[in-house]
């Protein structure tokens, strides 16, 4: 990227592209990223790998400081003061960010480690085979890419790439979509010879619910309905999927929204970056689509992506909604006990 060009770039996402570069993750976290999987004992390397993506591993610290940046920003703190300070107090070695994040986190229920917890168990419920990269899974980079930082993204691919390969890695289960489409779509476009088969989990899911003849089952009845991340329904076509999995769940009722605020067509939360660079507008397009999912008269709202998670949750706080926001892998996990 040009300098010229250089300067249109929000610092927000500046500061992003540093923590991927500098720290391995979009946050900047001096923290280990594998703390969630250490009593699971998960092979580290191999074959199969699950990808858990920084998003689910670090959520649970940026929405405690997405919350203090909001707050901030209404008083006339904006997220340029913000990280200014941040950057001040890192050259007389005082990782603002990460005890910020680590105060901010330790009050609130982590949702987002549950979901990595319950991602592993479903798997091994259906009988799929995993190992993990543990604190060497690499950052996939996404977010250098949408901030328009190509050259850094594709530096950080093949080196990413480097790394799949030393540890053996043929197949990639990932988790979070952003980094699904960046491992699956974008990567063959930056890695010459990239050979790495790449699917959702929710794909897997489904392939090996046809191939067996396991059960879903709620103990008790649950009527939900379903938020499609924008880059699951866009970019990996990933629509028929859940949806195929939540009428295999016995005691669990679908409520869509309107035909044009679902699948293809579902409305953005306003999460996945926005946050960064305009919080007021992030916030009112997470009402709106908060206000279109109540509409359904649910009582549960799922999804499957974290900074979506993150969103709803926020808007429902705003609201003074009394409906659940949860992860649609959760409610999996808890199907086959």
């Amino acid at each position: 990227m040009s300098s010229s060009l250089r300067g249109l770039i929000p610092i927000g996402h500046k500061h992003i592209r540093l923590s991927i570069l500098q720290k391995g993750n979009m946050l900047g976290m001096a923290e280990n990223k594998a703390e969630w999987a250490k009593n699971l004992n998960l092979p580290k390397g191999g074959a199969n790998i699950f990808f858990a993506g920084c998003g689910y591993e670090f959520m649970r610290y940026a929405e405690g400081l997405m919350r203090a940046m909001k707050a901030a920003n209404k008083v006339g703190i904006g997220i340029e003061k913000m990280i200014g300070l941040s950057n001040a107090f890192s050259k007389i070695g005082v990782d603002l960010t990460s005890v910020g994040a680590k105060l901010s986190a330790a009050w609130r229920e982590d949702h987002y480690t549950r979901v990595l917890v319950s991602a592993v168990s479903v798997l091994r419920k259906l009988g799929v085979e995993i190992g993990y990269m543990h604190e060497d899974e690499p950052c996939c980079g996404s977010p250098m890419y949408y901030s328009g930082f190509v050259e850094d993204y594709a530096e950080n691919a093949n080196r990413n790439y480097e790394i799949f390969k030393s540890f053996g890695v043929k197949k990639l289960i990932g988790l979070v979509p952003a980094c699904t489409v960046s491992l699956r779509n974008l990567y063959p476009k930056y890695v010459k010879g990239y050979d790495l088969e790449v699917h959702h989990f929710f794909e897997i899911v489904l392939q090996r619910l046809r191939e067996t003849d396991i059960k879903l089952r709620l103990n008790e009845k649950l009527i939900i309905t379903y938020h499609d991340p924008c880059q699951s329904s866009r970019y990996l076509n990933i629509i028929d999927e859940p949806r195929e999995i939540i009428n295999r769940i016995e005691g669990l009722e679908l409520k869509e929204p309107k035909p044009e605020q679902c699948r293809q067509w579902s409305t953005c939360c306003g999460g996945g970056g926005l946050e960064t660079i305009n919080p007021r507008l992030s916030e009112r397009m997470g009402i709106r689509r908060m206000e279109e999912l109540l509409a359904t008269g649910a009582t549960t709202i799922a999804t499957n992506c974290p900074a979506c998670m993150m969103q709803l949750r926020s808007a429902a706080r705003k609201l003074k909604a009394k409906v659940k926001v949860i992860d649609l892998i959760e409610i999996i996990d808890n199907a086959l006990e």
